[in-house]
């Protein structure tokens, strides 16, 4: 499946943009302003994993290799921007109980997870999401 390359662009200068203006000082964020999904333009779930890579490989162009709060800030709002109802993720890690458990961060739409291959479901507790109006974030 190939995406087409005149929404890819655009997209990923949304994702970009949305990424530069929630960084705060000290590594936070603020993300006050999440971008809305406009009627949706792409359809099924395998035509938002072919946007992810397609987005990943404008990232590593234009703002280079991403921790994984900032990639999924990044593909959240590239996704939304094509029309897909992604949904923003915060987990704490299950272990240790007290801390230092780690943070981490991943993209669903339509109930898949998209943005990681790594078990989050089993590994951490979800602490903040942020999903479409309207859209479940499971």
């Amino acid at each position: 499946m190939v995406m087409d390359v005149s929404a890819l662009l655009p997209s990923a200068r949304a994702g970009k943009d949305f990424l530069e203006s929630s960084r705060r000082d000290g590594g936070t964020f603020d993300f006050a302003a999440w971008p809305r999904v406009p009627a949706r333009r792409f359809g099924p779930l395998g035509r938002a994993r072919t946007a992810v890579s397609g987005l990943r490989a404008v990232q590593r162009l234009t703002v280079g290799f991403l921790d994984p709060v900032e990639d999924a800030l990044y593909l959240t709002a590239g996704l939304r921007h094509m029309g897909f109802p992604a949904s923003f993720h915060l987990g704490r890690e299950v272990a240790p109980a007290a801390p230092p458990a780690g943070l981490y961060s991943w993209v669903r739409c339509g109930g898949a997870v998209l943005s990681t291959s790594l078990p989050v479901n089993e590994e951490y507790v979800e602490i903040y999401t942020n999903a479409p109006e309207g859209e479940s974030s499971a």
